[in-house]
């Protein structure tokens, strides 16, 4: 099974961002891959919106995607909190209201931390 594969078999488990239905059926194309690190832009099958994902393999596993069988990895390594619909919109509001470059965007410093 290639990484393409697998993570369209996988996607199934998860929701689009945008319009809440599950990602079967997704576009999945892999724009860069480093180590264990890979950077994917999906495509909604349902609503057609197109993320950037980055997917990082823990433990040296994928030489190991190959051998993978479906259902052997039908829990994540490690469970995370998605990100909510609120956030994006923060971020999306925040973004709609800058003016600036990407430089000055990342130094600005995090008001939302204590």
């Amino acid at each position: 099974m290639s990484i393409i594969e697998f993570i369209r078999d996988r996607a199934r488990f998860y929701n689009c961002p945008v319009c809440g239905r599950s990602l079967k059926g997704c576009g999945v194309q892999v724009l860069s891959h480093e180590e264990e690190r890979f950077h994917l832009q999906v495509t909604c099958a349902q609503c057609q919106v197109t993320f950037i994902v980055v997917l990082a393999i823990a433990g040296g596993a994928v030489e190991d995607i190959d051998s993978i069988e479906t259902d052997s990895a039908t829990e994540p390594v490690e469970a995370r909190e998605p990100i909510s619909v609120d956030e994006i919109i923060d971020l999306h509001l925040m973004l709609k209201s800058f003016q600036g470059t990407l430089t000055e965007l990342i130094q600005q410093p995090d008001h939302s931390r204590g």
